[in-house]
């Protein structure tokens, strides 16, 4: 992850990769048959470990745009991560992409999983997070596009304030 950080992923080989590991190519291709493998588990990983921090929210008044605030909020930390995660999802469109399966399951486990969350404050919280997360995700390729002109929270907060307000209550 460091690595990627770093240097980003569009140049890099796994050759490059697996020599600043310390490894030979083939013992990374062991693990990762490909670039594309690799950088997929590289999204699983970091997507893993910014789910742990957020496990701490409990359900409650104003919980949902708490923790939805702290996910935009690591995003705009981590411009590196955002950049990877967007370019490889895009890529995963393509259903012959390894991560195609991936991203499909990652949108439904993320709607799953923040549905018990915004179920103690709005009517229909499966709706409601597939509504957030589809806005989260165009503003945050607009964010890429142009991050000195765009403030990717502060188009956040009015949007999701928007469809907040306008989401019937539990």
């Amino acid at each position: 992850m460091a690595i990627i950080d770093a240097e980003g992923h569009q140049s890099l080989t796994m050759r490059a990769l697996a020599r600043a590991c310390g490894m030979t190519a083939p013992g990374l291709m062991h693990y990762f048959p490909d670039m594309a493998t690799l950088v997929v588990a590289v999204v699983d990983h970091r997507d893993t470990r910014d789910r742990a921090g957020l496990a701490t929210f409990a359900p409650g008044p104003g919980a949902t745009r708490r923790v939805l605030g702290e996910i935009v909020d690591n995003i705009v930390a981590r411009p590196q991560a955002a950049e990877l995660f967007a370019i490889v999802e895009a890529q995963a469109i393509d259903s012959r992409h390894p991560g195609h399966e991936y991203f499909r399951a990652r949108a439904e486990r993320l709607v799953d999983e923040f549905s018990p969350l915004m179920a103690a404050e709005f009517a229909h919280p499966h709706e409601l997070a597939m509504q957030l997360f589809g806005v989260m995700d165009g503003l945050q390729l607009n964010w890429l596009r142009d991050r000195a002109a765009f403030s990717l929270r502060e188009r956040w907060d009015a949007v999701a304030d928007a469809i907040v307000a306008a989401a019937e209550p539990a």
